[in-house]
């Protein structure tokens, strides 16, 4: 069978149709804030937009403010996707505010300032110039001088080298620079700042990811904390001092506060929280605070063990100790300034306490974070292919005028699309027109996602039952559905690591309805998936490399693996346990949507490594056998078994990761192979009964691979690529979705084929509802269309039904992480018009289809054959062959 997919171009978008795009400032704090640098994405309908152009915005009480934009991804005709708008808000009120992007009748000219990062005596010098004319409250240039620390697990500094300085980005309103920083004695450590500088607003983020690139040992595929790949730490701080081109005069004059003592020259003033009072002392005092627990009901939770099992975690909450005594608290929300003569520093630490432990230090005009500060009880153990980002901003503001208004960093404000606007693009496969109340579809999908989003279902509720806080767990969601089935005492320690993409769930909901509460639950988990779920390191098996890791193991405690699936505490004597990584957990679209959102690089970068580890895992030139037979492994397409190659979410969720690396790039290679494993796993006449499809403990998934042929089959046709491999998905879709009309029922029907007749079967109904509708939308048939319909609405009625059978288990982590998406689809099938995925303009003929046989078993067929053997032994004088396999089998120790 031959495709034609490169030779297909889409017709090219023509002209400027777009004039304005609408917008939404979300505030949860309590005042005014001033001078809040926004950034957000913002989705386009196809054939809308050609070029970003200039931008200003508009409806913020009154003023048109300067808008820096970039593109971050594009329809196939050419025209904007998806726009990353960046502006500084002056004033956002509490609340919804409005505003609207305007194109200006002539190119805008605007001074918002500049920036350069220089390196000097081994130190980072930023050097900010506010636009004066632009902003009164400007304060002249300003250094900002950024010195990275990190201590090994010996207490000594580790000597380090500024590799690269790159200008990531640099426009009229935001500059970024990316510094990549190397340490000699340690070469698989990658230290990595970037610094994201709002001159007009006088503000600078530092964000600071350390990386080990060195691989885990994970000896018979267990990944405990310990491991010999890890790297042992006492501490990573950034010392920060600032100096002002401004004389002491005027400085002094800049920093009078409203007490009796009106010359504050040479003070410090803070906060622990963003409730308390404001404290004062001296600059050549010490202030020292520690954030050393969650200050959480379980602080001490068995969740903050180390390689030896306790917990590390010695007090619940934050201290602040200076010359006047120890103030103690709970939760530190800190905000200090620094105003000395020709010098003003002032900052805040986003989820300060969330991502304990942190510390901060102000001593002689100049101020350490400590991102790892160190203790007296333990060192660090970042794990093999583990990170951390922490981010800290800063304001070179003078101090009175910057410490009114950090406390935004807390309370951050989002920058959103109005859900109409979201639904008139057309970004979301299977976005319902409305949530609201009014119908009965709508009403208990709201009241489902209210129930098991409130109260001790929310968020917050949800990470306090087992203290999912700290550097490591901050972000992870509670695997709560295990604890019925947990035979230890208390509360069970289980991760549950993006399973069903919940990132991308929580997306989907901000979109139809507007709701900010969702960025509380995907804007930390998504930042958690990319620093400790994906394993970076390149020196493993390529079945590894770059992969994500599985929720941790069922109905058992995480133990010392952390968020790594297999502990060696929870392997029985002589049993086979362990693993690693592997196609059936590859969940992306929910980061390819983060990226679009907040234009964050590493999202971007997490995507394409996602994609490009479906190629390697498949590549049989990266295995041991490759010197017998260098054919695909099968790695990318197993389900539950070796040698399942049907529909199942093994390969349902490699060719979704291949389709998202493809949109995201364009790149052809990431579309080739999606099609080359969808000709694999199903065929237009696939035999579903011979695949005992209707097994639904075994193969209950198939419908994961449907969804992601359906996802393919849209793409496709966007992109005008209605040929051969279009045809091919459809009519294989098609030929399933015959199949369940006829024989699918509800699992719950028939208990006793299930291991577990938990309310997960429940919830799984409604994804397989939605794919029997993708089906439908694949056949020419009428009577077969309104079968499969019908059939859909059955059993997405037993869903519903049998979701509220079992107590409020449905409200748990598995549950809910199925409906935030499934029952956004179902609503769209129920209230919506049917989608349509027409045929293409010529028929195809293909052979027939035969399970795919994977490497290890065709090595293994012909070891079986002498003569095969002997003229495969001839493969064996090929270097470059016996090279790959050597090197293979040296990853695998």
């Amino acid at each position: 069978m031959t495709t034609t997919t490169s030779q297909i171009l889409p017709a090219r978008a023509t002209g400027q149709r777009c004039r304005e795009i609408p917008f939404q400032i979300v505030s949860p704090a309590t005042g005014m804030l001033r001078h809040v640098p926004l950034t957000g994405g913002l989705c386009l309908p196809r054939g809308q937009l050609i070029d970003a152009g200039d931008w200003l915005a508009e409806g913020l009480g009154g003023a048109q403010l300067p808008v820096q934009t970039e593109v971050l991804n594009r329809w196939s005709d050419g025209s904007i996707r998806w726009l990353l708008a960046r502006f500084v808000a002056r004033r956002i009120p509490d609340g919804r505010t409005a505003g609207v992007l305007i194109r200006p009748g002539k190119r805008a000219q605007h001074r918002c300032g500049t920036a350069s990062l220089r390196l000097q005596d081994s130190r980072l010098s930023l050097t900010l110039r506010p636009a004066q004319q632009q902003q009164q409250q400007a304060t002249g240039e300003t250094s900002l001088q950024v010195v990275p620390e990190l201590v090994d697990a010996h207490g000594r500094l580790m000597r380090q080298q500024v590799t690269d300085i790159q200008r990531e980005v640099s426009g009229d309103v935001c500059h970024i620079f990316r510094v990549q920083i190397r340490f000699p004695q340690a070469s698989f450590l990658q230290l990595q700042l970037r610094l994201e500088v709002w001159p007009s607003a006088e503000l600078v983020k530092v964000e600071t990811r350390l990386r080990n690139s060195r691989r885990a040992r994970h000896p018979q595929g267990l990944w405990d904390l310990g491991d010999a790949g890890s790297f042992l730490f006492q501490g990573l701080s950034l010392q920060l001092r600032a100096t002002s081109d401004e004389s002491a005069e005027s400085v002094g004059t800049t920093c009078v506060t409203d007490t009796a003592a009106s010359n504050t020259v040479g003070m410090v003033r803070w906060k622990a929280e963003t409730t308390s009072e404001v404290r004062e002392l001296p600059a050549s005092e010490r202030l020292v605070i520690d954030q050393t627990g969650s200050g959480g009901p379980a602080w001490s939770s068995s969740n903050h063990a180390t390689a030896q099992l306790p917990q590390t975690v010695s007090e619940r909450g934050y201290s602040a100790t200076s010359p006047a005594g120890v103030l103690r608290g709970y939760r530190s929300s800190p905000v200090v300034a620094v105003c000395d003569a020709g010098s003003r520093l002032s900052l805040a630490v986003p989820e300060f306490w969330q991502q304990f432990p942190g510390r901060l230090t102000v001593n002689n005009s100049a101020i350490t974070v400590g991102l790892f500060p160190p203790s007296d009880h333990h060192v660090f153990e970042l794990q093999g292919g583990e990170q951390k980002t922490l981010g800290t901003w800063i304001s070179t503001r003078t101090p009175d005028s910057a410490f009114r208004h950090l406390d935004w960093v807390y309370h951050e404000p989002r920058l959103m699309q109005p859900s109409a606007s979201i639904r008139q693009a057309r970004v979301y496969s299977w976005l319902p027109e409305s949530t609201d109340r009014g119908q009965e579809q709508s009403s208990r999908l709201v009241n489902y996602l209210q129930e098991a989003t409130s109260e001790r279902w929310s968020f917050a509720a949800r990470r306090d039952r087992i203290d999912e806080y700290g550097w490591r767990h901050f972000g992870d969601v509670h695997a709560d559905h295990e604890q019925p089935h947990y035979d230890g005492l208390g509360t069970l320690v289980s991760h549950y690591n993006n399973q069903f993409d919940l990132i991308f769930g929580g997306i989907l909901n901000v979109a139809a309805s507007g709701d900010p509460k969702w960025f509380d639950l995907f804007a930390p988990l998504a930042r958690h998936v990319m620093d400790i779920d994906i394993y970076h390191t390149a020196e493993d098996r390529a079945c590894f490399n770059g992969g994500l890791f599985w929720h941790t193991d069922h109905f058992v405690d995480a133990q010392t693996c952390t968020h790594r699936t297999y502990s060696r505490h929870n392997k029985a004597d002589g049993a086979s346990y362990g693993g690693g990584p592997s196609n059936e957990h590859n969940y992306t679209t929910g980061l390819l949507h983060y990226h679009f959102l907040t234009g964050s690089p590493e999202a971007r970068e997490s995507v394409l490594s996602l994609a490009d580890w479906v190629l390697a895992m498949d590549d049989g030139t990266r295995t041991i056998f490759s010197v017998l037979d260098s054919g695909p492994t099968g790695l990318a397409s197993q389900t539950v078994l070796p040698d399942f190659h049907g529909p199942g979410r093994g390969s349902g969720n490699s060719i979704n990761a291949l389709l998202d690396g493809w949109i995201l790039s364009g790149e052809q290679k990431y579309l080739d192979y999606a099609e080359t494993l969808i000709r694999r796993v199903v065929h237009p006449q696939l035999n579903c009964a011979a695949l005992h499809l209707d097994d639904s403990e075994g193969h209950w998934s198939y419908t994961v691979c449907v969804t992601a042929i359906g996802r393919y089959l849209a793409a496709k046709l966007e992109a005008e690529q209605t040929d051969e491999m279009y045809a091919y998905a459809r009519e294989s879709l098609a030929c399933i979705g015959r199949w369940m009309a006829a024989h699918e029922k509800p699992a719950l029907t028939e208990p006793d084929r299930l291991l577990l007749p938990t309310v997960a079967w429940a919830a799984q109904e409604f994804r397989k509802a939605n794919a029997l509708r993708i089906a439908a939308s694949c056949t020419d048939d009428v009577h077969e269309e309104r079968s499969m319909r019908s059939k859909a609405d059955e059993l997405s009625e037993a869903a519903w039904s049998d979701l509220y059978a079992f107590d409020r288990m449905h409200l748990t982590a598995r549950c809910l992480s199925i409906v935030m998406t499934e029952g956004l689809r179902d609503l769209f099938h129920r209230t919506c018009r049917p989608e349509y995925l027409p045929p293409p303009s010529h028929r195809f003929d293909w052979p027939a289809w035969q399970m795919f046989v994977p490497q290890k078993q065709r090595v293994k067929q012909l070891l079986k054959n002498p003569v095969k053997t002997v003229a495969a032994a001839g493969r064996l004088l090929n270097p470059q062959r016996l090279i790959q396999s050597i090197d293979a089998l040296r990853r695998q120790f």
